[in-house]
């Protein structure tokens, strides 16, 4: 497990996307375990880990995706520990409510993830433990959801992040509302800049931290 920023971790054997871990003072969040494929290795690396991390007492998820939640069912029931969604994505994921777009239905009628025991529906803007704030990012679905820990932003797929810690538009084919999409990374623009961030951790990019001014924006 590789060390970030204080309390703050990566996993090195998660698979699909990465997979971060937050340390607060009585509680320990994993943020997007990733695919079903690595199970094994990431209970095992959790567990090996709580010297560091202590033992894990939340699953948090960004969004619905396959890459990021696969394995979060039968994480949730090995952990014995709540999950935390955004109360919009909960709906697709238990098929109350049918993907945006024509695509995503087609990828969500053929590759959905399990809906986990143990939900806890996140609507607005919400504080996980003390010090660990999940918060609205649409666009990339409807209900994805950033973390923020200290200095670090964990980001999902809203946005992805280039070498310099500059954020831009993810995928466009798998962006559910590309102007919602626009605006939340006008958002976290705004978010990083007054709140001092100094790492971003986004869900397919290596962690980067963001030493740049305006004009790298």
């Amino acid at each position: 497990m590789r060390l970030i920023a204080e309390n703050c971790f990566q996993l090195e054997k998660s698979k699909g996307v990465n997979t971060y871990v937050v340390r607060g003072e009585d509680r320990t969040a994993v943020i997007d375990p990733g695919m079903a494929s690595a199970f094994d290795d990431v209970l095992a690396e959790l567990r090996d880990a709580e010297s560091r991390t202590g033992k894990v007492t939340d699953i948090l998820v960004t969004h619905y995706d396959r890459d990021h939640m696969q394995i979060v069912k039968r994480l949730q029931q090995a952990l014995k520990v709540p999950v935390w969604m955004s109360t919009a994505d909960a709906a697709i994921l238990r098929g109350d409510v049918a993907p945006p777009t024509l695509f995503r239905r087609l990828i969500h009628r053929v590759a959905a993830a399990d809906y986990p025991d143990g939900l806890v529906e996140v609507t607005g803007t919400l504080e996980i433990f003390p010090g660990l704030l999940a918060f609205p990012t649409p666009g990339h679905t409807p209900g994805h959801l950033g973390f923020r820990w200290g200095d670090v932003l964990f980001t999902g797929d809203a946005v992805t992040v280039t070498k310099h810690g500059n954020i831009k538009q993810f995928h466009r084919l798998v962006i559910s509302d590309k102007a919602m999409a626009r605006t939340t990374e006008r958002l976290l623009r705004e978010r990083i800049k007054a709140e001092d961030i100094e790492w971003i951790c986004a869900g397919h990019n290596p962690p980067t931290r963001w030493v740049g001014g305006d004009a790298e924006w």
